[in-house]
């Protein structure tokens, strides 16, 4: 039904790149044994936003590249207006057997918006992917939130709630947070050949902070719920994980963690833990549900 377009002199670039910068990441910690879970997901499909320009078809086949390797089944949270002529791009998705979910149609802050045009953004961005999903078969409707901002007062989180469970729409929380639109930015400064001790170093300290990310989200885990969670890593669909996927999910996997899907993870009886959570920085689902009760201890 979609066919993948002619890859482009920037994608070969940046092939080159990934190809040429094998060097054994150093990464914190040996293998375990033991196996964890967590699921992968990207925010902001067809491709994330950025100060400079951007390669849909390089970011795009470098993701789904390193996630078929790893035989991970990602999901993908699509912002409607950016679609344009991507649905080649969202079908590439669904023909690897991804799975695919919508964000507002403008991805704009529900903190900045009224209720009901934010409940109509939605509803836009419901709409802008239904066909393609109607037509590959998904049964299953998600979405996660701008920002990971719900609503900043008790009225807005409810309506939205409401709102998407009259439409049968699971809502997608995110355990582990990384920084990776700021790493973006400064994997965007590298340029497009970037030196290779440049590239190694930022990948070093990219990967590191998602894995002390996790380890954290791990510890609040056992505090809140005595028991280790399927994690879900929230990440987006920009240059800097098109690149340093592969050495990512080698991280993970040489951490012990097992890759699953979206509904798997979200038959995890974490995601339905009640919390009042009304800040205005959007943080993870299991930070949400700490800074809700304060007479749980902070997070070592």
């Amino acid at each position: 039904m979609f066919r993948l377009s002619k890859i482009s002199v920037t994608l070969l670039l940046l092939v080159a790149i990934v190809l040429g910068a094998q060097t054994g990441l150093a990464q914190k910690g040996a293998k375990k044994k033991s196996s964890k879970e967590i699921c992968i997901t990207f925010e902001q499909l067809p491709v994330a936003e950025s100060f400079g320009e951007v390669d849909r078809e390089a970011i795009t086949y470098l993701i789904l590249d390193a996630l078929q390797r790893h035989k991970v089944k990602a999901a993908g949270f699509v912002v409607g207006v950016r679609i344009q002529k991507g649905y080649d791009i969202l079908g590439r998705w669904l023909n690897d057997g991804h799975t695919l979910g919508s964000m507002t149609f403008t991805n704009q802050d529900y903190n900045n918006l009224g209720i009901e045009p934010f409940l109509s953004d939605i509803n836009h961005g419901i709409g802008a992917i239904e066909p393609i999903l109607s037509g590959f078969g998904q049964k299953w409707r998600y979405f996660r939130f701008p920002f990971l901002h719900y609503g900043a007062t008790v009225e807005a989180k409810k309506q939205a709630r409401l709102y998407l469970e009259d439409k049968d729409v699971t809502i997608v929380h995110a355990t582990v947070v990384p920084e990776d639109y700021l790493y973006n930015l400064s994997f965007e400064k590298l340029g497009k050949r970037p030196d290779s001790a440049d590239y190694e170093r930022l990948l070093n300290e990219y990967v590191n902070h998602v894995l002390d990310e996790l380890e954290r989200v791990e510890r609040l885990a056992l505090k809140l719920v005595n028991r280790p969670v399927k994690q879900i890593l929230l990440l987006r669909a920009n240059r800097l994980n098109a690149v340093y996927l592969d050495d990512l999910l080698t991280a993970l996997t040489d951490q012990g963690y097992k890759f699953i899907s979206l509904q798997k993870a979200l038959k995890d009886k974490v995601y339905s833990k009640a919390e009042a959570y009304y800040d205005s920085k959007g943080v993870g689902y299991l930070d949400m549900i700490w800074m809700s009760d304060p007479d749980l201890l902070p997070a070592e």
